[in-house]
């Protein structure tokens, strides 16, 4: 057995939207700012509307204040593990013993980053933002999402090579970003290509 390390570059095709989940705990303080508007039946201002949606988007952003935005490194591992066994038909258990991400986040590159310092220059400005209709129930309402244009990310990943070889984890890292795909309401968004180099 050797552990062996591939660089590898994600190159959006399209546009990437991110959606932390972490508004799921209701005592995250998001969840408590929203639900502080929410819980009104009666009586919403058009102010409450767009604060809503400012912090709806301020939660989903992945935001680290040394890195910006950035692209939690399990999105790759789990998409490796998932799709390794469509294409060199190693099972997602087995391959999760056999790779490890070297860092925990990766700094993602976008278009007008240089404009972002904090992560209040991601949620006011409407170049970040996109809001869709989802269905909830019987009827639809509007979510806001952080949305990132001509982005990539660079990390790297160590493999045991007795469990997938070089050339197995080109392909699948490869399939992955194409036609998996990143961040929320994939493929639709967040395809991308992949170079992968060994070393």
């Amino acid at each position: 057995m050797a552990i062996q390390t591939a660089q590898i570059k994600i190159t959006g095709i399209n546009y990437l939207l991110q959606n932390n989940p972490q508004t799921v705990d209701p005592f995250n303080k998001f969840s408590k700012a929203m639900k502080a508007i929410t819980k009104k039946r009666t009586g919403k201002t058009e102010d409450d509307l767009i604060e809503l949606g400012n912090i709806e988007t301020e939660s989903k952003i992945y935001f680290d204040d040394k890195l910006g935005v950035y692209i939690p490194t399990r999105w790759l591992t789990e998409g490796i593990c998932t799709g390794a066994f469509a294409v060199i038909k190693v099972g997602k258990d087995k391959m999760r013993g056999g790779i490890f991400a070297v860092e925990e986040k990766a700094k993602l590159q976008y278009k007008d980053m240089g404009r972002v310092k904090t992560i209040v220059d991601v949620v006011m400005n409407p170049t970040f933002r996109h809001r869709a209709l989802l269905p909830q129930g019987q009827v639809r309402i509007p979510k806001d999402f952080p949305i990132y244009k001509d982005w990539s990310f660079e990390t790297a990943i160590e493999f045991d090579d007795t469990v997938v070889d070089f050339a197995g984890l080109k392909s699948v890292v490869e399939r992955t970003a194409k036609y998996v795909g990143f961040g929320d309401f994939r493929p639709t968004f967040g395809r991308a290509t992949a170079e992968v180099t060994n070393g």
